[in-house]
């Protein structure tokens, strides 16, 4: 069963990476690429899909996604953070349902972490597939409306603003989620479709600008593919997401004042997943980064 400790120290908003991969992870299901084939036999090289954790003032845990690695993710939640012990989360906030964000959350139940009404922050069209998978049990589902900033737990000293944006929308919508702390905001925006049809949404000039609008210190982005050419045989419209190489031709490189652009989400055959290739050298060239298991962000 899961424990309950808490964070060893209060008085600061902290951002743990744990998970920097696309749905599948690496290595991923029935492949047996080199990349896949080398994390299968290395343990250190596996990547967990994409989820973060935030420490609030109060040393309480708030998870953002619940993926199949969940158990691992916590404890680079503990390690990462300093805490004194596996934390079982306060809250979870999801983007949306993709199989990838939300099929963890059957590890809060009976069968595992035996946990009861923890606060379950979604739109109310995630909240409803939830329900509809039978997942709800160990949670206590709170809706969240779109574009009003609201604070997760009393005392934690940060608020979420969930911002809708485009992203194939089968079955629900999809959110990206502003994290406001007392001296930083972090944007976690790991899916969507296009920067035509996100900023469009908010009528907004380019991605800097959207960025500044809305405060962003840091940016976690869609990072799942490096170029349109990285599937050979399969159809990558039928996948929509931002290229690296076309988001970085949008923002160029980083200037004064510009916030902090961190790729997040990079599916296994993304080169970014190497730290010594080529295009991840381009990205730092460029002033940007690409993000990594257990980093830690001050907010």
């Amino acid at each position: 069963m899961g424990g309950q400790s808490q964070g060893m120290d209060s008085g600061g908003v902290r951002v743990a990476i744990l998970g920097v991969a696309q749905d599948g992870g690496v290595p991923q299901a029935g492949c047996d690429c080199e990349r896949c084939s080398a994390a299968q036999m290395d343990p250190s090289l596996r990547l967990h899909p994409s989820s973060i954790a935030i420490l609030g003032e109060d040393g309480g845990l708030h998870l953002v996604e619940a993926t199949r690695d969940v158990s691992q993710q916590l404890w680079i939640a503990a390690t990462s953070l300093g805490m004194d012990g596996v934390a079982s989360p306060k809250t979870v906030c999801l983007t949306h349902t993709h199989l990838g964000h939300i099929d963890g959350l059957g590890q809060f139940g009976k069968e595992s972490m035996g946990l009861d009404s923890v606060p379950l922050l979604a739109s109310s069209r995630v909240l409803d597939v939830v329900r509809a998978r039978g997942l709800e049990a160990p949670f206590e589902a709170t809706i969240v409306e779109s574009n009003r900033p609201f604070t997760p737990s009393e005392g934690c000293g940060f608020r979420y603003t969930l911002l809708p944006v485009p992203h194939r929308d089968e079955e629900s919508d999809t959110h990206a989620i502003l994290i406001s702390g007392p001296n930083k905001s972090l944007l976690f925006l790991p899916d969507h479709d296009h920067w035509g049809g996100t900023l469009g949404l908010y009528e907004a000039k380019d991605v800097k600008s959207w960025l500044l609008d809305l405060g962003v210190n840091i940016a976690l982005v869609d990072g799942t593919f490096w170029d349109e050419g990285e599937l050979p045989g399969r159809d990558m419209t039928q996948i929509p997401h931002p290229t690296v190489s076309k988001t970085l031709e949008i923002i160029g490189s980083k200037g004064p004042g510009d916030p902090d652009v961190i790729f997040i989400h990079l599916n296994h055959t993304n080169p970014l997943v190497d730290e010594s290739s080529d295009q991840a050298s381009r990205v730092r060239e460029l002033g940007w980064g690409v993000a990594r298991q257990s980093t830690v962000l001050e907010l």
